[in-house]
């Protein structure tokens, strides 16, 4: 099972937890199941309607202070 994270252009959206294995998948699964889907997420990778797939990077660390 895997969670995905979505939103649509009406600023609508939610989680939905199935068996789709792949963010691909998820994302015609969706735009099929929920009109106006314009970004879906699953752990750093995403879809985003007009920008396509990408992948967050992971934060980094900030510099600690000893003062």
């Amino acid at each position: 099972m895997k969670s995905y994270i979505f939103a649509t252009d009406n600023d609508r959206g939610g989680v939905i937890l199935c068996d789709i294995e792949t963010l691909e998948e998820a994302v015609g699964y969706l735009q099929q199941r929920f009109k106006g889907v314009v970004r879906v997420e699953q752990g750093r990778k995403y879809w985003a309607d007009g920008e396509g797939y990408g992948e967050l990077e992971p934060l980094k660390p900030e510099a600690t202070h000893s003062g």
